[in-house]
């Protein structure tokens, strides 16, 4: 391998996968009833069981890695590998975890004599799982990791995430949406069209009347925006059946791309709440265009 590439869980693939395909990772935490957990979810029924307890009435808050945990990470990471290391974070635009990381890259790099590169994935979830997945392209065909770097750069640039959160009522008691925006939103059945945008922040861009057409909407987005040569997409699901009816739109959008569903873990999960559903892929324009 051409160099040694690592992730936080905000990714979510499972852990098993992760360590699999070779690559290292920080759990991110999640708190319920004041305990927090590892994110080391690992199998759908863990992703479930997450959901059943949104559903039953919690509602989890999340945490960030601090500097000092970021640099215990790559410290480790260094003692056992040769060469340099590429790390992929949740969006600066929603946590400070990419700070954290640079600031504990810049500590490490002093230190060691070595090369701890870290890329902003401007997403979360799928988003940030596309992104690992190109870095891990990379690493295996052997460029260098200030080329990757670059690379990563320029393909997060042209990725296009949009999202459709369910439940505004969830979104209320998370703080999230004011009270008459949520009661008059569930009762008018509107559910905003989410993208992440260029800063790796929220922007609302739409409002469909209800789910089915949310899933029009962000379908007639894709066709119109996907890249024309054929690349995966994926579809964000926070145990929605709605997800497997957005990939048979894509995929009928888009035949000759591939198609898979992926979990929102529990850390954008304890965000979103159950049922929200989304979409990443690769555009030929920048985002925002």
């Amino acid at each position: 391998m051409s160099f040694t590439l690592s992730a936080d869980t905000s990714c979510d693939i499972f852990k098993s996968e992760l360590k699999a395909r070779g690559i290292e990772y920080r759990p991110l935490v999640y708190t319920i009833d004041d305990v927090p957990y590892f994110d080391e979810l690992d199998a759908d029924a863990d992703y479930k069981a997450f959901y059943d307890k949104i559903r039953a009435g919690k509602m989890p808050t999340t945490s960030q890695i601090n500097v000092a945990e970021h640099e215990e990470f790559f410290g480790a990471l260094c003692d056992k590998y040769d060469g340099d290391i590429v790390h992929i974070t949740l969006s600066s635009g929603l946590s400070s975890t990419f700070a954290s990381a640079c600031k504990a890259a810049e500590a490490v790099n002093a230190k060691r004599g070595k090369r701890v590169y870290i890329v902003d994935s401007l997403g979360a979830t799928i988003a940030t799982r596309h992104v690992v997945d190109e870095a891990e392209r990379l690493r295996d065909n052997g460029m260098s990791a200030e080329n990757a770097v670059a690379a990563l750069n320029d393909f997060i640039a042209h990725m296009q995430t949009w999202f459709m959160p369910f439940d505004l009522m969830h979104l209320k008691r998370g703080g999230r949406v004011s009270g008459p925006s949520a009661y008059i939103g569930t009762a008018l059945h509107i559910k905003p069209i989410i993208l992440i945008n260029k800063y790796g922040g929220l922007s609302v861009m739409q409002k469909a009347m209800g789910a089915g057409k949310g899933l029009s909407v962000m379908t007639d987005i894709y066709k119109k925006r996907v890249a024309k040569t054929a690349h995966k997409a994926y579809i964000a699901s926070a145990d929605s059946d709605l997800a497997e009816a957005l990939r048979d739109k894509i995929k009928a959008a888009r035949p000759d791309c591939d198609v898979e569903i992926g979990w929102i873990g529990p850390v954008i999960g304890a965000h979103t709440g159950c049922n929200a559903v989304g979409v990443s892929f690769v555009s030929d324009g920048l985002r925002n265009e």
